[in-house]
Parts: structure tokens; C-alpha cells; sequence
């Protein structure tokens, strides 16, 4: 990949990039973090990474940035919890919210690969081969995927009483 293919490649997909990330579930920082990361990744690999897989490699070098940080505060959280009390009482398994943040807290019951799976495919609108390029998985390992994470949420969200009758 040339300069210029790398900045023709930045300008079209440096939104697809943050917006994923952030669909994956960071904060607004966090994905500003990774996707950065990723484009100074994908500026150090321009020579070995061909123009046409450039927007792949962006995504899956984003998506493993914020994975990382994301893994990192959650050991951090836990430490931190383990060390000190809790005073808050815990909520009711029976509390009513709205379906916005049904899905929301369904999203983050997935694994993550299911979450990103979901999100590119149902949200993003990719073919399963560009997810599969752009999280190194066959076709037919993003299909099971999906189906798991869509048989998750529907099971998540029938708990919460959300059924699919209506």
C-alpha cells in the first residue's frame, strides 16, 4: 500500500472504524484509543498489508486494540471490587426497563466475538465474508457464530420479558 492509498484508505474508513469500535462497546475514549492504534498499526504494515484489504486490517486491528484495553479495565474493576466492600444493594432480577437498554445489556451477555459478529453483520450490514476477513474466521464459523449470539440475545431478552409475539 502506498502513502496515498493509505490516505485515500484513512479517509473512507476511518468512521467505519470508530463506529464499529464503538459498537463493540467502549467508551467514546477507549475507541478514539484503539482506532488510532489501529491506524498507526496499519501506517507500520502499509508495505505488507495490499490496498484492498486495508479497510479488513483496520477493523480487526481496531476491534483487537479495544479488546485488549476492554479486558484490561474489567481485571482491573475486579481487583478493584475484590478489594474493597460493596454497599450498593443489588438490583431486583424483576426490574422493568426499556427495550433500548434490553438489547444494550443483552449485547454485553455475549462473547465478544459473538457481540462483533452481531453488530457487523445485523447493524453494519457486512457479508459474512468481509467479517470473517476482518476477524479471521472461515464463512461458516461467522454463521454459528451468529446464530449463537442471536439465539443468546432471544433467550436474554424472553427473560427480561421481551417476547418475540408482538
Amino acid at each position: 500500500m502506498t502513502a496515498k492509498e493509505y490516505n485515500n484508505g484513512v479517509a473512507l474508513w476511518a468512521d467505519d472504524a470508530m463506529r464499529f469500535a464503538v459498537r463493540c462497546g467502549g467508551g467514546r475514549s477507549d475507541c478514539e484509543d484503539a482506532v488510532q492504534e489501529a491506524l498507526a498499526a496499519l501506517w507500520s504494515h502499509r508495505e505488507d498489508v495490499p490496498a484492498a484489504k486495508g479497510k479488513s486490517y483496520l477493523l480487526s486491528a481496531a476491534y483487537r486494540s479495544l479488546m485488549s484495553s476492554l479486558r484490561h479495565r474489567r481485571v482491573e474493576q475486579q481487583y478493584v471490587a475484590s478489594a474493597t466492600p460493596v454497599d450498593e444493594p443489588l438490583q431486583q432480577p424483576d426490574e422493568r426497563f426499556d427495550l433500548r437498554e434490553a438489547i444494550e445489556r443483552s449485547l454485553q451477555v455475549l462473547p465478544e466475538v459473538q457481540r462483533a459478529i452481531l453488530q457487523l453483520r445485523d447493524v453494519e450490514g457486512y457479508s459474512y465474508q468481509e467479517i470473517g476477513e476482518t476477524l479471521a474466521l472461515s464463512d461458516s464459523q461467522v454463521q454459528v457464530y451468529l446464530f449463537r449470539a442471536r439465539v443468546a440475545m432471544r433467550k436474554q431478552l424472553k427473560s427480561m420479558g421481551y417476547d418475540n409475539d408482538r
